[in-house]
């Protein structure tokens, strides 16, 4: 999958607003996986903004819950 700049930067923003939400939860990514079913590693790339693909949203979903936040909050990362 071809990704432009612009996009990766959006992937990154995103990522580091989903970890920003986590520790303020104090949750570990362990944590996370646990209550949500997504590997570690996986969760480990979204946060670091190089997970891409069609999975990424039904991802997003399911961490939103766990952070106990809408997506609207969970997407607004700009």
């Amino acid at each position: 999958m071809k990704i432009n700049e612009e996009l990766k930067q959006d992937f990154t923003l995103l990522g580091k607003h989903v970890k920003k939400l986590r520790e303020e939860r104090r949750l570990t990514l362990k944590d996370v996986s646990v209550k949500t079913g997504i590997r570690v590693q996986y969760l480990d790339k979204i946060e670091k903004g190089i997970a891409y693909g069609v999975l990424i949203d039904k991802h997003l979903l399911k961490i939103a819950i766990v952070l106990q936040v809408e997506m609207p909050e969970l997407l607004n990362y700009k």
